[in-house]
């Protein structure tokens, strides 16, 4: 079978999803990009930020990863945005990271600003200068931001 023969195939294959048949082009054309993403990277960073300050470092380590793996899928999904991403999560986020690690909220509180300065300096390098996002006065509501104590 050739190319072109075979790609034909693969374009008529369709899969249940257990809601309806798809293809794997309506496959592709569902995967979240950034416009959906950061929103929630948004979130879980107002999120991530009173957890470190609450000294809840578990929160912080589990916040910190989602957000990664979030810019993770956004670099995969939309490869116009992959350097810039990955570069972000490098240059950026792997020093608040280190800092979550040593639980040291100074060092997490100059790391967050500097990556927050970092995001809004990408808005404006991707032409989006109108997105500037800062972190909530208060904390979120929907979450205990205290460590528990154990037993």
């Amino acid at each position: 079978m050739d190319d072109e023969k075979l790609l034909e195939k693969l374009k008529a294959l369709t899969v249940w999803s257990g809601h309806r048949e798809m293809s794997v082009e309506d496959v592709a054309t569902i995967q979240p990009g950034l416009g959906r993403l950061m929103p929630e990277v948004g979130n879980r960073t107002w999120k991530l930020f009173y957890a470190a300050k609450a000294e809840n470092w578990p929160l912080a380590t589990f916040e910190a990863k989602e957000i990664k793996g979030l810019m993770e899928l956004g670099a995969f999904t939309r490869p116009k945005h992959e350097e810039a991403l990955n570069q972000f999560l490098e240059e950026n986020w792997k020093p608040l990271q280190d800092a979550i690690n040593k639980k040291d909220f100074n060092a997490f509180e100059d790391a967050f600003q500097k990556a927050v300065e970092a995001g809004n300096a990408y808005h404006e390098l991707k032409d989006k200068p109108y997105i500037v996002w800062k972190l909530p006065d208060q904390p979120p509501q929907d979450l205990d931001l205290r460590p528990r104590k154990k037993g």
